[in-house]
């Protein structure tokens, strides 16, 4: 992460939350998204550990537990999953091979001019890791950062442990819905810009109160930022200021900071990697997105170490283990040539990806990896 030479490659892949569940059938899925008795914590660090990745990332750090004060009841029959009825009318599938689908009894969008951005502030108190699924987050420190806390006494202090971040227009979106926000970008940039510094604030204590748990990088999701859904004007303009205030954030800390973006993201390379991130993840190959990794390495591959970019699902999922290995020989070869190179596969590992097809990964890079 620091653009220095190491013996070999790294290797490194984020598992969905369906794949960790798919991997560990053991593993409940409601414990898991609550981190009850360290659930989270080991389910990751179990899937790093038996794929022999070089590190850990936790995607969403501080989860409260289940409020069963707020629990009408639990139907654990329900054949996706286990389903959680709220006394608010709200229900939630805790799905086994899934994020958890919530589904509100009355929706949760405010229109743009009923927003009231005075609130903003304070203690963040929620993850927005999909569309319509919140991540409540515990009062206290050590609940915040409890499944850091646990992954390093299971992985041990050398082990490379990272924390994650949201990017503030993913609390935007939840706020006021995926068109609801993206008319405001159009229509109300000034605003919009303003709204996503103070939520970058208050997304930033949270990140400090990682970092001083001992994370060794920090990651920022930030899915809604490629080409797909926003211009390369908006970003740079309205967004990418706000994520500023994260990237500044840890390198203040001297914790290296990348970016997770998905889809469509060939225009803007330059664009997030000029508001200083250390680094890029995803990279998304054709045909789930437009980066080819030679022209990455071309562009940006002095400038901050890449972190990809094997296509999850056309590649790791569904072909041979004779053409994976062929392309992951064809991304190290091309990845080798910048300074930073981290072999992964460019989005989260899919649900059902056949362990061997993971396993691959690793004995493939200790065979062809080494500078």
């Amino acid at each position: 992460m620091n653009l220095k030479k190491p013996d070999q490659v790294p290797v490194m892949c984020q598992p969905s939350w369906g794949f960790v569940l798919s991997q560990i059938p053991g593993l409940d899925p409601i414990d898991f998204w609550h981190n009850h008795d360290g659930a989270m914590a080991r389910g990751f660090c179990e899937i790093s550990t038996r794929f022999g990745f070089d590190g850990v990332m936790i995607p969403a750090v501080g989860s409260a537990p289940l409020a069963m004060d707020q629990v009408k009841k639990i139907d654990k029959n329900n054949e996706e999953g286990p389903a959680v009825y709220f006394e608010n009318g709200d229900f939630c599938v805790y799905c086994k091979n899934d994020l958890p689908r919530y589904t509100y009894a009355r929706a949760p969008e405010t229109p743009f001019e009923d927003f009231d951005e005075s609130k903003i502030g304070g203690k963040l108190m929620y993850h927005p890791p999909s569309n319509h699924l919140c991540m409540r987050l515990c009062g206290d420190i050590p609940g915040r950062t409890a499944e850091l806390t646990k992954s390093r006494q299971i992985m041990g202090p050398d082990f490379s442990l990272h924390g994650s971040m949201y990017s503030p227009d993913d609390y935007l979106i939840d706020a006021l819905g995926v068109e609801g926000a993206m008319i405001a970008l159009l229509t109300e940039p000034e605003r919009c810009r303003a709204i996503l510094i103070r939520y970058a604030e208050m997304i930033a204590g949270h990140g400090q109160e990682q970092i001083n748990a001992g994370v060794d990088a920090m990651n920022l999701s930030a899915p809604w930022c490629g080409q797909g859904f926003i211009s390369v004007d908006i970003y740079r303009n309205v967004i990418a200021p706000s994520q500023k205030v994260l990237v500044d954030m840890c390198l203040k800390n001297n914790v290296p900071v990348y970016c997770h973006t998905c889809g469509a993201i060939g225009d803007r390379l330059e664009e997030i990697i000029n508001i200083g991130f250390t680094g890029i993840e995803c990279l998304d190959p054709p045909p789930l997105g437009n980066v080819e990794l030679e022209d990455a390495v071309k562009r940006i591959g002095s400038r901050a170490f890449i972190k990809g970019n094997i296509d999850p699902v056309h590649m790791l999922l569904e072909e041979t283990p004779e053409n994976i290995i062929t392309d992951i020989r064809a991304r190290l070869e091309t990845g080798m040539k910048a300074p930073g190179f981290i072999l992964s596969t460019a989005c989260a590992i899919a649900a059902h990806t056949p362990a061997k097809h993971v396993a691959l990964l690793r004995e493939t890079v200790d065979k062809y990896g080494k500078y």
